[in-house]
């Protein structure tokens, strides 16, 4: 749950924006640049000047350790296999969040970007893992909506990056819509375990697939 801190944290950095920033326009990752000027990423050109940067950058950080402590004590929790994998990945995709912290956009380009990658990749692959796991249910519904969801939002996001944003749905919205959901989808799984949430008891299809099972 408090590797949420990240969203509050984008309020307050985005506030202290001199020009303002706009979500339907900036990245999030503009919010750790380090240095004011106009960027241009794809198609999208912007003025960038986040004088909290480091306060963003350190959120990253933080909440992506958080994530990967959580899901290093949640492993065993879902005991099947596929839940147990989803652990590990979630633990990875954590680091992949606080490589993201480490290497701001502007500094570290490539390095930025395809720890971001990671991130959203690892955690779709955890998530539908994390979704078997817990067997049938609302949970497991809500998991594959939010996966859903952040993988739209991820290609709108990247034909924005073209030039050939949808209708509707700006390059920042698009962004937000892929990454935030994943935040917002590890502090439920926070808030579950928290009010007591327990594992599933329906045969995992991995370890059906493991028993040699049909």
């Amino acid at each position: 749950m408090a590797s949420a801190l990240l969203l509050p944290v984008q309020v307050v950095v985005a506030w202290r924006w001199p020009a303002g920033y706009s979500v339907a326009d900036n990245a999030i990752s503009d919010l750790g640049v380090t240095t004011c000027g106009l960027f241009a990423d794809g198609g999208q050109p912007r003025e960038v000047c986040s004088p909290w940067h480091y306060l963003f950058n350190a959120g990253l950080i933080a909440s992506g350790l958080l994530v990967a402590l959580g899901a290093v004590l949640l492993h065993g929790r879902w005991p099947s296999r596929s839940g147990r994998a989803a652990m590990i990945l979630m633990a990875l995709a954590g680091l992949c969040v606080v490589m993201v912290g480490l290497a701001p956009w502007d500094t570290h380009p490539q390095l930025h970007d395809a720890a971001a990658l990671g991130q959203a990749a690892l955690q779709w692959v955890a998530m539908v893992l994390f979704a078997i796991g817990v067997g049938p249910g609302a949970f497991r519904r809500l998991t594959v909506a939010t996966v859903a969801v952040s993988v739209v939002g991820f290609v709108a996001f990247l034909s924005a990056l073209d030039g050939a944003a949808l209708p509707g749905l700006p390059f920042g919205v698009a962004e937000r819509l892929s990454f935030d959901t994943l935040t917002l989808w590890v502090a439920v799984v926070g808030v579950v375990v928290l009010v007591g949430g327990r594992p599933s008891t329906d045969a995992d299809p991995l370890d059906r697939l493991g028993d040699g099972r049909r």
